[in-house]
């Protein structure tokens, strides 16, 4: 799994989701941006429970089309602008990242038994709508105030003396996971270089991606044009899953019996026990949750998408939401359910550790 196609598919998930945290801290200090060059800050806040931090018109909705909020005034339609469904592939992209990949370890921390996933995938669904919520409040924010930054609907609805706050908030934050992007990309493409017989140092392998690939798309004066880049990400992600599941299904790391188990470390094989749901009620749940308090983090480019979207009405904006959560949302209970139904106990921070490096891509795909 940790061959050639594996390496690209994560490569190319990788390299979209840093050039949007990387578009972002260029812009965060200014004090008036211009509707291509804004930057949010983080919004994301779980709680206990739906019912309590939604209003009582939404309390007892089952989707995420019912959960964000509609209304929030008239703000300026733009009539150009990016497509609901263009947006949709950047906002999947901006959310999922190689951070999906540890989900396994956090279900790991408290339970070794299937039936963790029953609170585990719970909880990702309820912190998956309740940042679908906070969202599209940040998007009614934008329309109600007339702003086009997170920045500027601060200092028009909070005050103007404190709007460095959330500013520098979103510069450190999209900063940090740039520096933490650009370690595994340096590692990735390094990797896939030598398989292709091209053998670099891995500073000149992040001195070369940076300025051929990531800078160039950090360049780019608005968010459609990602959108290519952004489905490349999303199939490598999917590819993941698809290899991860094939892999499941197929019992090729089944404990004891699996054809692969010979090349697996202890640490990293499957292992299983008796510690399930009722294991969540313990404190190592906590680590699960905070993995999941950042798992749908996008909400610093909130309004970039809002005031992007073509006919950006509040409606549209949350219909293009709700499209975006829900994919965002599978795709980390996927992962997560997979992962940890294969290696268990044993389920590494980055999943893809668990799996054998000395089969091709080709067979450890299509073989069963």
């Amino acid at each position: 799994m940790k061959s050639f196609a594996f390496n690209l598919a994560l490569a190319v998930a990788l390299v979209s989701s840093d050039a949007f945290m990387l578009m972002s801290p260029t812009t965060a200090l200014t004090t008036a941006p211009s509707i291509t060059s804004t930057l949010p800050s983080p919004l994301h806040k779980y709680h206990t429970s739906l019912s309590s931090t939604l209003p009582a018109d939404y309390s007892s909705s089952s989707s995420i089309s019912s959960v964000v909020p509609n209304g929030g005034g008239a703000p300026p339609t733009r009539t150009t602008g990016g497509s609901i469904t263009v947006l949709v592939f950047n906002l999947v992209k901006n959310i999922v990242g190689a951070g999906v990949l540890s989900l396994p370890a956090g279900v790991a921390a408290f339970g070794d038994a299937p039936s963790a996933l029953i609170p585990a995938v719970s909880i990702t669904v309820l912190i998956g709508l309740l940042s679908a919520y906070c969202f599209s409040l940040i998007g009614r924010v934008c329309a109600s105030r007339g702003a086009t930054s997170y920045r500027e609907a601060w200092e028009k609805s909070v005050g103007a003396t404190t709007s460095w706050i959330p500013a520098s908030a979103c510069t450190f934050k999209t900063g940090v996971a740039s520096l933490a992007y650009s370690m595994i990309l340096a590692d990735t493409f390094r990797a896939l270089l030598a398989t292709a017989g091209i053998v670099m140092s891995r500073t000149n392998t992040l001195f070369a991606l940076t300025g051929t690939v990531l800078l160039p798309l950090c360049m780019l004066d608005d968010l459609s044009k990602l959108a290519p880049f952004s489905l490349l990400g999303i199939a490598g992600m999917i590819f993941t899953v698809v290899a991860m599941f094939i892999r499941l299904v197929g019992g090729a790391y089944a404990p004891v019996t699996g054809r692969f188990i010979a090349d697996l470390a202890p640490a990293v094989a499957p292992s299983f026990g008796t510690a399930g749901w009722r294991a969540a009620a313990g404190g190592q749940s906590t680590i699960l949750l905070c993995m999941l308090s950042t798992a749908y983090l996008a909400h610093y480019n909130a309004p970039k998408f809002f005031n992007e979207l073509k006919d950006n009405t509040v409606p549209r904006f949350n219909k293009m939401i709700a499209a975006s959560f829900s994919l965002a949302i599978a795709l980390c209970v996927a992962v997560m359910s997979i992962g940890f139904l294969t290696f268990g106990k044993n389920s590494s921070g980055l999943i893809l550790n668990n799996y054998s490096n000395k089969v091709s891509a080709a067979h450890n795909l299509f073989t069963q």
